[in-house]
């Protein structure tokens, strides 16, 4: 297990500063994501972004999928999805992503029931697993519904329904899972086992008065929400323990407005906060 932040914290940064960055911060990779790899592939620099990774020894070995209208597999005729899906896993592919999360429902379809949508899941997963079949690309559904993500259930169900197993994976999302008020971090971590391959892990204070939707998806770091009401990280560090998880530990967090300089204090912290609580 290694520590990283979502690239999407320096957001406001070139790629290429991005990298340098982190690096001043201590950080040796990231989850890329599309603030960072869109303007790569629009100017055709993918492959020299990977050299000037390597040669500074940093990695991006987990990467988030395009979502919403881009990347939504669960529509009637998801073509224009799949396809945009597959540009992007060559983008992956050129920068040694191996971890690739993917969003596998949208705003609003993860309230919709769940049977209406798993024939059609399954049969965009088998695209996309079969696209990267005898890679080491693993596509990593993370948890989104507020209604029946509550555990790994569903996920799981996804997974063992897809024909090629070796290319599938779980994503969790601490404060996606917390958001449900239902879901219990250790639980989720256990029953995916092995199937679990990458993690977004951020803080929120659950459902606002009962109130579900985006407004809840915080995206703080870990502990900053207050006792009773914060993600339960003991769970999330017993957890990763106990399956003996070897992906990245990724902080999605997300300070749009912070200064640079006080976002590099952070990235600090969260780095000190992974070796002395969840490193093991």
């Amino acid at each position: 297990m290694k520590p990283a932040i979502s690239s999407t914290f320096f957001g406001r940064l070139e790629p290429k500063e991005m990298v340098d960055t982190f690096i001043e911060c201590g950080y040796m990779q990231t989850e890329i994501n599309a603030e960072h790899y869109k303007p790569l592939y629009r100017k055709g620099e993918v492959k020299a972004f990977r050299h000037y990774m390597d040669d500074r020894g940093f990695s991006a070995p987990q990467g988030h999928l395009i979502f919403m209208n881009e990347g939504n597999i669960t529509s009637i005729d998801n073509t224009y999805a799949i396809d945009n899906l597959k540009r992007n896993i060559d983008i992956f592919h050129d920068l040694g992503v191996r971890a690739a999360v993917l969003h596998h429902s949208n705003f609003g379809t993860d309230w919709e029931p769940w049977e209406q949508w798993f024939d059609v899941r399954v049969d965009a997963l088998n695209q996309l697993t079969e696209y990267v079949k005898g890679t080491d690309m693993v596509i990593c559904l993370e948890n989104l519904s507020r209604l029946y993500d509550f555990d790994a259930g569903h996920l799981l169900r996804l997974c063992k329904s897809v024909d090629n197993k070796d290319n599938i994976g779980i994503c969790l999302d601490t404060g996606h899972l917390h958001i449900s008020k239902k879901g219990n971090q250790y639980d989720f971590i256990m029953q995916a086992g092995d199937y679990l391959k990458a993690m977004h892990v951020h803080d929120n204070c659950g459902e606002h008065d009962g109130l579900i939707g985006v407004d809840c998806d915080l995206h703080q770091m870990p502990f900053t929400v207050g006792k009773g009401v914060s993600v339960n990280f003991d769970n999330v560090r017993r957890g990763v323990k106990d399956v003996k998880y070897d992906g990245l530990f990724t902080f999605e967090v997300i300070y749009n407005s912070v200064p640079i300089e006080i976002k590099k204090i952070q990235a600090r912290y969260m780095l000190e906060l992974y070796n002395q609580y969840f490193a093991f």
